[in-house]
This record gives structure tokens, C-alpha cells and sequence, in this order.
């Protein structure tokens, strides 16, 4: 059940890849033109889409179906991370989002990115998009240790750097680690279902709240 909207938060913080940021036709390039290299068939965009919000790792296990207990598994993810830094400036926000990061400016609403992807990257797309003129809270797993999410760590920091109880928070993600790390870290959160779900996995998560798109954000403030 959705809990009632009657509750508004005051801080507002974002996953990156599948929900501010369409990062699926980078890393579907990426793991082909590596599969392409290694003479392997072409893996297709809806599987890649699928599983973008699971990271390099995951695109690996995909692509060439080994895990990380494989000794080819962690070059083979170099391989294609070293790809992927060719491209990765070339995503895009989804539909929506520059309009709703205006509109939190406009309603002077505090916000920031938590992400599992790497400060090399993130901070290079956040000064990019110019988002670092709107926000100065960029929480990734370098900061904390290296530890990603659904551990509750990078999002207890990016809590503690603003003076906003985790009752005044939310945390907004595609995928079940966002949610379980929101669960984790004792702040409720919200499902974007506009990202790289499908309907089932979907249905197998249990935020605190669903958007079908970013501007429904608003109603929450």
C-alpha cells in the first residue's frame, strides 16, 4: 500500500543511473563493442536496459556469462569500463528530469544524488549537466569506503551533511537496492517506475511510494 501524500519531506535525494540519468544506450555499446572485440554474438538493448541499474558488473555476467568468481570476470569488466569512458558523457536525463530540477529550484527544495556509480564518472556528468550549480551533495561509493548501496552508508552521509532529519527525507530509485538501501538507512522512498523496471520486478519491490514520472516528485513537497 501507498502510504498517504499528506506527509511532506524537505530533502530530496536522487539515485543517478535509471532515474535522473538514461545511462542504457552508453553501456549497451560498450558491452557489444566488447563482445564484438572477443568475437562473441551482440547481446540485445532490452536485455542491456534491464540490467543497467546493476552496474558493470552485471552488464559482465550478461555478456559473457561468468560471475565474480571467474578469474576472466574482473578484466573483462575493465575491458568494458575502459569502453564505456569513451561514451558515458553522451547520456542524457530522462524526460522530465530538467524540468522537475527546475521546478525544485524554483520551490528552493534541497537536493542531491546518491549513486553506486564511481566519482570518476559521476562528478564528470554532474559538472557537465551543470547540476553542481543546483546542488552540492554528489554522495558515491568513494566516499564512503567504497561501499555501494544497499548498504545504508552513502546515504547516511549525504543525510548527515544536511541538517534534515531522516523523517524530513526521502530517496527516490529504480531499483531494489535504492529501496532496500532507503530501508537500510531508516528514510522512506520512492520507486520510479518511468526507469529500467519491468512490471514485475516492479511489483517485487516494496517502496514507500511509486512515480510513473519525475514530475510527480512535486507533489511530495
Amino acid at each position: 500500500m501507498q502510504k498517504s501524500l499528506n506527509k511532506k519531506y524537505k530533502y530530496l535525494l536522487f539515485d543517478l543511473d535509471g532515474t535522473l540519468l538514461d545511462t542504457a544506450r552508453e553501456f549497451h555499446y560498450s558491452l557489444n563493442q566488447l563482445l564484438n572485440e572477443e568475437k562473441l554474438p551482440s547481446i540485445d538493448f532490452s536485455l542491456v536496459r534491464n540490467m543497467v541499474s546493476d552496474g558493470a558488473g552485471a552488464l559482465t555476467t550478461l555478456g559473457f556469462g561468468i560471475d565474480s568468481a571467474n578469474k576472466d570476470f574482473e578484466s573483462k569488466k575493465q575491458k568494458l569500463l575502459k569502453i564505456y569512458e569513451k561514451v558515458f558523457l553522451e547520456s542524457s536525463p530522462f524526460q522530465g528530469i530538467n524540468d522537475l530540477i527546475e521546478e525544485l529550484s524554483r520551490k528552493n527544495i534541497t537536493w542531491g544524488i546518491v549513486t553506486n556509480k564511481p566519482k570518476f564518472y559521476a562528478d564528470q556528468i554532474f559538472t557537465k549537466l551543470k547540476w553542481n550549480h543546483k546542488t552540492d551533495i554528489l554522495i558515491c561509493p568513494d566516499d564512503v569506503n567504497n561501499i555501494g548501496k544497499p548498504d545504508p552508508s552513502s546515504l547516511n552521509l549525504a543525510i548527515k551533511r544536511k541538517n534534515f532529519s531522516k523523517d524530513e527525507t526521502v530517496y527516490i530509485g529504480d531499483n531494489w537496492r535504492d529501496i532496500k538501501a532507503a530501508d537500510n538507512a531508516q528514510v522512506d522512498s520512492i520507486l520510479a517506475l518511468y526507469g529500467y523496471l519491468d512490471k514485475e520486478s516492479a511489483a517485487n519491490i516494496k517502496a514507500t511510494f511509486y512515480i510513473e514520472q519525475p514530475i510527480d516528485i512535486i507533489s511530495f513537497f
